[in-house]
């Protein structure tokens, strides 16, 4: 063998390597895009029925469809998935109780197809046996009660509920095991990805004025509105002054953003004065919609609402 043929295997090997093309999944992201495309139809594999189905599940997930689209043979590439990392950060805890009347929940800070390979985790970890289990859905169903997962309000969250053996005390144990191994590399689930393609935070303009809906029924949104109007924002910023909760209304103190940029407040030399406001609820069939008025219930400009909306739905986001 002649001296330069040696050294093609070794020149092979690196440029595979650095190519970070699928062939090594540790610190690369794994490529499925041939998989998927060139995927037979085949007869799923006769499992024995006391198998454990948490750990027996479809290597190549396919989401179900909410319409009859089907792509033609021009699509050449298959998207990426969607960054799925969690938004953690000092201030905000990875999982907090939540509750709106008589309803309890997790709030999780990431994403729900990160944190469904987690829930599962637990159902293993702790004995539970599924009856049916539905990643698209976010449900584990057990023969004591089930489990659910979906998203969060804000986007990079997750709701969790869960009533086996009682809501509180099987919240409490999945909070406990989230803590717990939050930081180990659970990977991601694409079965769960439609999770988190739903909108629930949309600022829209109708009849020449602006209006915050929320994919939340009545309870729900008022307990995560009057939960970040109180923690979300500046007191300097946003005060909230009075409520009528059997009303729906929010009487709140606003510091328009330009009120500090200097104008007549300077010259003067006198501090900006913020607007009072009041927010109305209005809920049906699980939506709700946010609205603004001066504090006598009266029509403010355009502007000013939308100022007022975008801020708050900066913060349910």
């Amino acid at each position: 063998m002649k001296p330069i043929l040696k050294w093609m295997p070794l020149m092979l090997c690196s440029s595979l390597a650095l190519s970070g093309c699928g062939l090594f999944q540790d610190g690369y992201y794994y490529d499925r895009n041939d998989e998927y495309q060139n995927a037979k139809m085949t007869q799923p594999l006769d499992l024995p029925a006391s198998r454990n189905k948490v750990r027996y599940q479809d290597s190549m997930p396919v989401p179900q469809a909410d319409s009859d689209f089907s792509a033609d043979d021009s699509v050449e590439e298959a998207p990426r998935p969607q960054p799925l990392a969690s938004g953690q950060s000092d201030e905000q805890p990875y999982v907090e109780m939540r509750q709106a009347g008589s309803e309890q929940w997790l709030l999780v800070d990431a994403a729900p197809a990160s944190v469904w390979p987690r829930l599962q985790g637990f159902a293993v970890d702790h004995g539970v046996n599924p009856t049916a289990i539905d990643a698209a859905s976010g449900r584990i169903e057990t023969a004591q009660g089930s489990m659910s997962l979906r998203q969060g309000l804000r986007s990079g969250t997750s709701e969790v509920r869960c009533d086996i053996g009682g809501s509180k005390p099987c919240l409490s144990s999945v909070k406990a095991y989230l803590d717990a191994n939050h930081t180990a590399d659970s990977g991601v689930s694409l079965a769960a990805q439609p999770l988190d393609q739903s909108e629930r935070v949309r600022l829209r303009s109708r009849d020449g004025g602006w209006e915050l809906d929320l994919a939340l029924d009545r309870e729900r949104a008022w307990s995560e509105l009057y939960y970040q109007l109180q923690n979300g924002f500046d007191a300097a910023r946003l005060t909230v002054t009075d409520q009528n909760r059997s009303a729906g209304q929010f009487f709140i103190d606003y510091l328009p953003l330009d009120a500090g940029d200097g104008g007549w407040f300077s010259w003067f030399g006198s501090d900006p004065q913020p607007s009072h406001y009041r927010l109305q609820l209005d809920s049906n069939a699980g939506n709700t919609v946010v609205t603004v008025a001066d504090a006598e219930g009266q029509p403010v400009s355009p502007a000013a609402a939308r100022e007022l909306l975008d801020a708050i739905a900066s913060k349910l986001r």
